[in-house]
């Protein structure tokens, strides 16, 4: 294994787990901004 195949295997999870981290926070504050709107709780 080359050392830039390495580095781009350890770098790349930071990238997918921030993408990941970003859709899910979309998604409350989507769904935050809905049951505000209908007067519902979230829980």
């Amino acid at each position: 294994m080359s050392i830039n195949t390495l580095v781009f295997y350890i770098l790349v999870w930071p990238v997918i787990s921030s993408g990941i981290l970003a859709l899910l926070l979309v998604s409350l504050f989507r769904d935050l901004r809905a049951a505000k709107r209908e007067g519902r709780d979230m829980l």
